[in-house]
């Protein structure tokens, strides 16, 4: 605003002094400065109200979901209805408060002369996992003669995902078959040999399709086909996400947390379990089991998302939201905190019948005692337990082997 101003009181002074002269001197010399001025005064009040009166900025990104490491280009172009000379611009690219301590916002200095639109491109590198808002442009420009300048904020709206990384399992101790869940399928295919388990008497209401004619024709009796019940590996994550189980620990923690849903998230998809994703944050995300692609891209999408910022109890979460799955569903829990208020919740939940797993991610060689006598007391209950270091997330055959 000070350069603003200061350029105005210097136009007018140009002006006035050139006028001042001319009245006093006189002569053609003196009236062709005034005149001069006067054309000089023009150009720089058509820069003043022309510079954004067409402006129009518009903002693209290569990729909207990206992986964690990759590079985003983002092209921005500057248009405008007119070809006046305007000077110079200044373009500044905000950017998110996430990125904004590791990178620096871009500055682009253009000169667009008779142009009435300007393009160029610039790399934000190596993305961290998060969601990120590009929400605003700021425009900056003047004259040639330094006299203007001004500045805008124009609001250009661009948003990006970035997936965490995460390792490429070979094998998973609780995924081989240690876990399943049955699924009773309403219409059985009668032609559909594999499902047939074996031959049982007829009784009053079986459909003439379920006879095994030839059980029948060796005259025993009419046989009844009896067929398999369709069964699945099913599995739901609970992901702590409970700000203060992560305040006094490594900020590379909940990340290694977030990377080690994201490996066994993938193994389950690659090996066609139906998988889902239960946490709270401010709001409850809960995805029920399926297999899918885009099944898969549901899950990552609030794995990019979501922050170690929830308040609600973890423990209570769990043994709330494990109300919600069906029998048969295995539970796996991923949290660097075990309390004796989960431990109970997880007790109870085995006790009924549930086949629970906890995936306790830590940063310490050695567990803390009173975490020993928890797990000690989990795996006594029948859940099964397992301790994952820090370190050992970037490791899939660490994670997926014995404990």
């Amino acid at each position: 605003m000070k350069q603003q101003r200061y350029g105005k009181i210097k136009t007018a002074a140009l002006v006035l002094i050139t006028f001042v002269f001319a009245m006093f001197q006189g002569g053609f010399a003196s009236w062709f400065l005034f005149y001069s001025s006067l054309v000089f005064l023009a150009y720089e009040l058509c820069v003043f109200f022309m510079m954004f009166r067409s402006l129009e900025v518009v903002r693209e990104i290569d990729r909207n979901r990206l992986q964690e490491g990759e590079d985003v280009v983002v092209t921005v172009r500057l248009r405008r209805r007119f070809w006046f000379p305007l000077g110079w611009n200044v373009v500044i690219e905000p950017l998110p408060d996430r990125l904004a301590g590791v990178f620096e916002p871009h500055r682009q200095l253009i000169f667009p002369w008779f142009k009435r639109e300007i393009e160029f491109k610039y790399v934000i590198p190596g993305l961290p996992r998060g969601y990120y808002c590009l929400t605003e442009c700021v425009v900056g420009g003047g004259d040639f003669f330094g006299f203007v300048e001004r500045k805008k904020t124009v609001s250009v709206f661009n948003d990006f995902l970035v997936y965490p990384s995460y390792q490429e399992m070979t094998h998973w101790a609780l995924g081989d078959g240690s876990f399943s869940g049955t699924v009773h399928v309403a219409h059985r295919r009668s032609d559909d040999v594999a499902a047939v388990r074996g031959v049982r008497e007829y009784h009053r209401g079986d459909r003439l399709s379920q006879i095994h004619w030839r059980a029948s024709a060796r005259g025993t009796g009419l046989k009844t086909k009896e067929f398999e019940h369709q069964a699945m590996n099913q599995v739901v994550f609970f992901l702590d996400v409970e700000k203060a189980h992560y305040q006094d620990q490594t900020p590379q923690l909940f990340e290694a947390a977030v990377k080690l849903t994201a490996s066994l998230v993938a193994y389950a998809n690659r090996n066609q379990y139906h998988y889902g994703l239960t946490y709270k944050q401010k709001e409850r995300i809960a995805i029920q089991p399926a297999c899918s692609h885009t099944h898969f891209i549901r899950i990552f999408d609030q794995l990019a998302r979501v922050m170690a910022e929830g308040v609600d109890s973890f423990a209570r979460i769990v043994g709330r939201e494990a109300l919600e799955q069906p029998p048969g569903v295995t539970l796996v829990v991923i949290t660097p905190r075990v309390d004796k208020e989960l431990v109970a919740r997880l007790v109870q939940l085995s006790q009924k019948g549930r086949h629970v797993h906890l995936l306790r991610i830590h940063a310490h060689a050695v567990p803390a005692p009173e975490e020993k006598q928890a797990i000690q007391m989990l795996v006594a209950s029948k859940v099964t337990c397992k301790s994952v270091h820090l370190d050992d997330v970037e490791d899939g055959k660490r994670i997926g082997g014995a404990s």
